[in-house]
């Protein structure tokens, strides 16, 4: 019966119509069955099912996707009445709750939210969730309500509930904004107290949405609180992002987008009371998005780069910040920022955290390209990336093929007799390091006789927007 509900919820994934009086008269019998099975068992523990926990957590899966509103199939609306009223009523099961609550995980390695998607007590508080957001017109969203509100009445030591709360926070608040504004602080705690529990639905949320300014002014007072909890700040779900520097982004990401100024206080707590570590990896984060971004306003791309401009004169007047601006190389990659604004800033970034170099972003055709426009910067940042990155690898292969040949080419007919004879004696101490053809690929540069073999892929002039 397990796998016939579950081959049920494949098949309504593929958009194929199900028989509903079959479905709703094996799901009544499967939830109101007793959770023991008569049969003895037979077999190893992946044999068969011992008991009807894993028909029942089946059952309860088949409502979850019965009762979203997706795909060309719709269920009837008779028939999706009496699908809510099966999970609200029936579906409660006490054995689940304990066989959930008596669980030993520690060493398991899933964190809350996966432990959700595992088992049949807080697969059912996310069933219940799309229940109660299905529409707010929907004659049991009460009722599912109510029944969400039983369940968090519970201690939850395994935190799975909490990050199915965390999860269905935007549903929540798109269909039943009312019900989450009277239980907020129960959800996710005050400007002055946040628990574990509340932790949990707080970064779980966070992790599972994107930014949006009506999720980001709801939360604040609990942004607020996680940010004094620090460090130990517990992650509902361990996806891309640790919970502070995922804080971080969105404080990042309602700067950019104009939604708050640097007076917004949960964009102040951040970068006042988060470590540099943390406040890099949320600039980085945010960097990396504008690299993958396909469009982005001159606006959001200014306010970006305001906000790099800010960092970078922090970091200037607070050297032991330095690893805030590690990220920096994301902007190089993306074409939203004009290497006549970049490679300055790149320069004195290297020159305050020398490890930068030994990121292995490669932007050697970057740097070649900016080195028409400003080719003592660009050779200076050479310079400094490889000093900092052992021989050998694709940085440095990267390097080499699309960068040397190029910048000390611009450096030595730029014009500047100085910057001229630096290029040539740096190219020189190059040579003695063993990069012994090098000369002669950049005086076959200079006269034009391989220059499609460096400059193949190397865009020269301003990059167009992108966001």
């Amino acid at each position: 019966m397990r796998s016939i509900l579950q081959g049920w919820e494949a098949a309504l994934k593929a958009e194929l119509e199900l028989d509903w009086p079959q479905v709703e008269e094996l799901m009544e019998y499967v939830l109101d069955h007793p959770f023991a099975s008569p049969f003895p068992v037979e077999g190893g523990n992946f044999d068969d099912d011992r008991d009807f926990g894993g028909a029942k957590e089946a059952a309860i899966g088949l409502l979850d996707e019965l009762l979203k509103q997706r795909g060309s199939v719709v269920v009837p609306k008779d028939f999706e009445e009496r699908f809510a009223q099966l999970l609200i009523y029936r579906s409660d099961s006490e054995d689940a709750w304990v066989n959930y609550d008596g669980y030993k995980h520690e060493g398991s390695g899933w964190d809350p939210l996966n432990m959700s998607l595992n088992w049949q007590w807080p697969s059912r508080v996310r069933a219940l969730i799309v229940a109660a957001t299905r529409s707010e017109r929907a004659a049991w969203q009460g009722d599912a309500l109510k029944a969400i509100e039983l369940e968090m009445s519970r201690v939850d030591q395994h935190g799975a509930g909490r990050a199915a709360l965390g999860e269905g926070l935007g549903r929540l608040l798109t269909s039943a904004p009312e019900w989450l504004g009277a239980h907020l602080e129960e959800l996710v705690g005050t400007r002055n107290s946040i628990s574990v529990g509340q932790q949990i639905v707080l970064t779980t949320s966070m992790a599972t949405h994107r930014y949006n300014r009506a999720m980001y002014d709801l939360l604040t007072p609990a942004m607020l609180a996680a940010i004094d909890v620090g460090d130990s700040l517990v992650a509902g779900w361990k996806g891309e992002s640790d919970p502070l520097p995922r804080i971080g982004e969105w404080v990042i990401d309602a700067l950019v987008l104009g939604h708050i100024t640097r007076d917004d206080p949960v964009f102040e707590a951040f970068f006042a009371l988060t470590s540099p570590t943390v406040r890099g990896d949320a600039l980085g984060k945010v960097a990396w998005s504008f690299f993958r971004a396909t469009t982005v306003d001159d606006d959001i791309r200014d306010r970006f780069a305001e906000l790099w401009d800010d960092r970078i004169s922090h970091v200037r007047e607070h050297p032991e910040d330095s690893k805030e601006i590690e990220g920096i190389f994301w902007l190089v990659k993306s074409e939203s920022f004009a290497a006549e604004w970049w490679l300055p800033r790149l320069h004195e970034a290297l020159e305050l955290e020398p490890s930068i170099s030994t990121e292995r972003h490669m932007i050697g055709k970057e740097l070649a390209q900016a080195s028409a426009i400003d080719p003592a910067s660009a050779l200076a940042v050479l310079k400094l990336l490889l000093s900092g990155r052992a021989e050998g690898g694709r940085v440095a292969f990267d390097l080499n093929r699309h960068a040397i040949p190029l910048v000390i080419e611009n450096a030595i007919r730029s014009g500047d007799d100085e910057l001229r004879l630096v290029a040539e004696v740096y190219m020189n101490e190059l040579g003695a390091q063993g990069n012994l053809s090098l000369e002669s690929e950049v005086l076959a540069v200079l006269e034009g006789k391989v220059g499609t073999m460096y400059r193949s892929g190397v865009r020269f002039g301003r990059p167009c927007g992108r966001s």
